[in-house]
C-alpha cells in the first residue's frame, strides 16, 4: 500500500475505489480476467472498535455494469487482518477451480476441483478441515457464482452475505471456489493507551443497541414499518400488508429462534439463528431471516407464514444467491405471469400467484438450477424485462440494473427517491452509504448537526425546500466512513448516544494511526471516495440521463396508511442534491472545481475531457 494514497482514502472501500479507477479500463467485461475483485478491510477492523468485523468486497458488477461493492460481517475481515493483510487483490482467472489459503502471513493458491458443485455450507465444511483449522474464516461461493447467477453472493462464516452486486459472479468467472484466512499477527496501534479509553467507550455507547436492535434483530422493525405504511409488499404496489404479524421478528423470535448471534467484535447481536425443525419446510439451523429477506422473499410475494421464507432464506444462502435481488424478481415474476407475460411452458408448470409459497419456492430453485424461466430470472430484473417485453419494464423495480430493496420511495421517506437515484453508487441501496430515513423517518441527527445538517422537515414527505440535498450529502459521506474504516453501520444508525458519531470516530481513528484526523477530516477523506466512485460510473458512461427511478416507485400507493403516496418532484430534488454535491446539474458529473478540491486532478480530464 502506498502511504500517500493511504493518508487520502484510509482503507476499504475509498482505497480500493482507486485501485479499481486506475487498473480497469472503460467498457470491460465484468466477467472477463480483466476484472479485478478486492477484498478489503479498514483501519479499524478487527480493532477493539466495536462492530469492526467487516469486510467489503469492491468490484466492476456484472449486474449492473458499474462499481460494485458488498459487505459482509462475521470474522473473515478481522482474521484477515490476523493473518497479516489489509487487501487483496485478484486479478485475471484461474482455467480450473481453486482456492487461496492465507494463513499466518502465507498464501498459496490450492486446487479447489472438489469442492466445485458443492454447496457454501459443503464447501466451507471440507475447506477447514483440510487446512486443520476450525478456526479460520472463509469467503466462499455456492452454485450460484459458479453458474454465473448475475447476483450471486459471497457467503462468510457459511451464512454472512457480501449479498449485492454479483461480487460472487466474479468470484465464478475467475473459477475461485473461496478464501480461506486466519493468522494470529498483531494490529499496531500508534497511540494504545488513547485508542483504548476512546474504544471503552465507543463499546458503551453502542452496546446500548442491544436492547432494541439486539433483541429481535433487523426482522424487528417489520410491523413498525408496515403501520407506518413503509412495508413493501406486492413488488411495490403497496406499502401495507395485511398479515406482517405472521412475518414479524417477534413470531420469528416465539417459533424459530434458537439464538442470537453477533460478529467480531459485535455489542449489538442482531444475528438470528434459526431453524424450522420439522414439517413441509423443515429447516437446518442457520443464521439468516433478517429484515430485507423477509421482506422481499416473504412479504414481497405475500406469503403468509415464516417457514417458507426461511427455508428459502437458507437456499439462498447455502447455493450463494442475493436474496434481495431474488425476492424481488420473484415478485416480478409474478406480477408478469398475472399478466400474461410468462406462461405456465415458461415456468415449468408452476402456477404463480400471490401467496402461494409452495410457488415461490419451486420459482426459486428455477433460479438456483439456471432451467426454464429461472435462466433468465438469473440474469436480473432489468435484463428479464427487457427480454420480455411487452411492458414488463414498467414494473421492473431497479436502479441501474440493481434491484430495488425493501424499502419504499414513497411510505419511507422521500429521501429514499434520492438515495435510489444517485446516493449509492452501485443503484439502489437501502445501507450503502447510509439507512437515510434515520434523519426524518427516526429523527436522529447522528452528531452531524456541527457539521451543518438541516433539521428534519415536520413531515416526512415533503419534497424541496426543506433541506434534503444536504441532508443527504452529510448522511452519505458519514455512512461512507463506515466502508472505508471497516466498522458495520448499524454503529453509525440510532441516537446520538448509541453510536459512533464523527466526533467518536475521529478519536478512534487518531489514536489508531498517529493521524490527528478530526470530524470534517473524515468527512474530506469520505467526499474523495464517494467522489471518485462516481467518477468511476461517469467513465462507464453514467450521468443524469440514468438517474432515474422505476416507473412503479413513481405512481401512488395503492392502500394502506400511505395510500396515495407518490413521488412528484424527483428532478427538483436531484438538482438541489447535485449542488450540494458539487455536481454539475445537467451532466450529472463531478465539476472540475469539486474535483480540484479534492485532489482528483487525474480523474477531471477522463471524465471531461482534456
Amino acid at each position: 500500500m502506498r502511504l500517500d494514497l493511504l493518508k487520502l482514502y484510509l482503507g476499504g472501500t475509498g482505497y480500493a475505489a482507486r485501485i479499481l479507477w486506475d487498473g480497469l479500463e472503460r467498457g470491460i467485461d465484468p466477467l472477463s480476467p480483466e476484472n479485478i475483485l478486492i477484498a478489503c478491510t479498514g483501519p479499524l477492523t478487527g480493532t477493539l472498535t466495536p462492530c469492526s468485523g467487516s469486510v467489503e468486497f469492491a468490484f466492476k458488477s456484472p449486474l449492473t455494469g458499474i462499481f460494485g461493492q458488498s459487505r459482509a460481517g462475521g470474522s473473515f475481515g478481522p482474521k484477515l487482518k490476523y493473518a497479516g493483510y489489509d487487501f487483496i487483490i485478484i486479478e485475471g482467472a484461474s482455467e480450473k477451480p481453486v482456492y487461496l489459503s492465507i494463513i499466518d502471513g502465507s498464501a498459496e493458491i490450492r486446487d479447489a476441483s472438489h469442492l466445485w458443485g458443492k454447496t457454501v455450507h459443503e464447501a466451507t465444511d471440507i475447506l477447514l478441515e483440510e487446512i486443520g483449522d476450525l478456526n479460520a474464516a472463509a469467503a466462499c461461493i455456492g452454485p450460484g457464482g459458479e453458474k454465473l447467477i448475475k447476483y450471486a453472493s459471497i457467503m462468510v462464516d457459511y451464512d454472512r452475505a457480501a449479498g449485492r452486486c454479483g461480487g460472487g459472479t466474479v468470484m465464478g468467472s475467475k473459477k475461485l471456489k473461496a478464501i480461506v484466512v486466519n493468522g494470529d499477527h498483531e494490529i499496531e496501534i500508534a497511540k494504545p493507551d488513547e485508542f483504548y479509553e476512546a474504544a471503552k467507550e465507543a463499546i458503551s455507547v453502542v452496546g446500548r443497541q442491544r436492547i432494541s436492535l439486539g433483541q429481535f434483530g433487523t426482522v424487528g422493525g417489520l410491523r413498525g414499518l408496515n403501520e407506518s405504511g413503509a412495508l413493501p409488499t406486492k413488488n411495490f404496489q403497496t406499502c401495507y400488508y395485511e398479515k406482517a404479524e405472521k412475518m414479524s421478528g417477534e413470531e420469528l423470535a416465539r417459533r424459530y429462534l434458537i439464538k442470537r448471534r453477533a460478529c467480531a467484535g459485535c455489542p449489538i447481536g442482531c444475528g438470528r439463528y434459526v431453524w424450522v425443525p420439522s414439517g413441509p419446510y423443515i429447516t437446518p439451523p442457520h443464521e439468516g431471516a433478517e429484515y430485507e429477506t423477509t421482506d422481499m422473499i416473504g412479504v414481497q410475494p405475500m406469503m403468509e407464514s415464516l417457514e417458507p421464507l426461511i427455508k428459502a432464506s437458507y437456499l439462498c444462502n447455502t447455493y450463494g444467491i442475493d436474496t434481495i435481488s431474488a425476492g424481488n424478481v420473484i415478485a416480478f415474476a409474478i406480477e408478469a405471469y398475472e399478466r400474461g407475460l410468462i406462461t405456465d411452458e415458461d415456468a415449468g408448470g408452476i402456477k404463480l400467484s400471490w401467496g402461494d409459497a409452495d410457488a415461490c419456492l419451486k420459482l426459486l430453485e428455477l433460479i438456483i438450477e439456471r432451467k426454464m424461466i429461472g435462466d433468465l430470472l438469473a440474469e436480473g430484473v432489468r435484463r428479464a424485462s427487457e427480454k420480455i417485453g411487452r411492458g414488463a419494464k414498467d414494473f421492473a423495480c431497479h436502479v441501474k440494473g440493481l434491484e430495488v430493496p425493501a424499502h419504499d420511495t414513497r411510505g419511507t421517506t422521500k429521501s429514499f427517491a434520492i438515495q435510489y437515484a444517485i446516493g449509492n453508487p452501485r443503484g439502489a441501496c437501502h445501507i450503502e452509504p447510509i439507512w437515510v430515513g434515520v434523519w426524518d423517518f427516526s429523527r436522529s441527527s447522528l452528531g452531524l448537526r456541527e457539521l451543518g445538517l438541516p433539521w428534519p422537515p415536520p413531515s416526512r414527505f415533503a419534497e424541496t425546500g426543506v433541506g434534503r440535498g444536504e441532508a443527504c450529502r452529510l448522511l452519505w459521506l458519514y455512512g461512507e466512513l463506515a466502508s472505508i474504516l471497516g466498522i458495520c453501520r448499524f454503529s453509525m444508525q440510532g441516537g446520538e448516544d448509541e453510536i459512533l458519531t464523527p466526533a467518536r470516530l475521529s478519536r478512534l481513528v487518531s489514536a489508531l494511526t498517529g493521524w490527528e484526523l478530526s470530524s470534517q477530516d473524515l468527512i474530506k477523506i469520505s467526499d474523495r471516495a464517494y467522489t471518485l466512485k462516481r467518477c468511476f460510473n461517469v467513465r462507464e458512461g453514467v450521468g443524469r440521463k440514468d438517474d432515474r427511478l422505476p416507473r412503479r416507485l413513481m405512481e401512488p400507493l395503492t392502500t394502506g396508511p400511505t395510500k396515495g403516496q407518490k413521488v412528484e418532484s424527483l428532478d427538483a430534488m436531484l438538482d438541489e442534491t447535485y449542488e450540494a454535491l458539487g455536481w454539475d446539474k445537467k451532466a450529472g458529473k463531478p465539476t472540475r472545481k469539486k474535483l480540484r478540491e479534492l485532489g482528483l486532478e487525474d480523474t477531471a480530464e477522463v471524465i471531461w475531457g482534456g
